[in-house]
């Protein structure tokens, strides 16, 4: 097994964005449906895509299962008073705010057949939203072995009559 990649982005954390559509009329009067990524999620993707390759360094994809945990650092507002800025700092306060975790984990679409074949390949993971001076999202990705695979809670499955 290799050792865990980590990839720094820094900025604020964005969401994936919905994909826009448009329709377009054709020679002959036929309409066409055009898809097309939100413009913004489009260039941060890029920008996350553009930090896994300096990350990577020139190491082959990672392969086999993997783990990605995904850290959301957002901005501190400038607005709050100085002890709610202290416990967003001391991560007593966390962002309920948009984007959403699970909008936030799509944008690591932008690390296929950069760090890993395809996300596929990644059986475990989470996203976790927190305050902190300096805005940045870092992912890091980690392959896993069977025994790290199996969790030691999983819930009791039910077994066929």
């Amino acid at each position: 097994m290799s050792a865990p990649l980590v990839i720094r982005l820094p900025g604020e954390p964005r969401g994936k964005g919905r994909h826009r559509t448009r329709v377009m009329q054709l020679p002959g009067g036929r309409a066409a449906v055009r898809q097309h990524p939100d413009a913004k999620t489009d260039a941060y993707e890029k920008r996350l895509c553009a930090a896994a390759q300096v990350a990577m360094a020139g190491r082959p994809l990672m392969t086999g299962m993997l783990s990605v945990v995904v850290f959301a650092f957002f901005p501190i507002p400038a607005r709050w008073p100085k002890r709610k800025k202290e416990q967003a700092r001391a991560r007593l306060l966390r962002p309920t705010v948009k984007p959403d975790w699970d909008n936030i984990g799509k944008t690591t679409d932008a690390l296929n057949a950069v760090v890993w074949g395809d996300d596929a390949s990644v059986v475990d993971g989470f996203v976790r939203k927190f305050y902190a001076d300096l805005p940045e999202l870092v992912v890091t990705v980690e392959e896993i072995s069977v025994r790290d695979a199996v969790a030691e809670a999983l819930p009791r499955t039910r077994r066929p009559a």
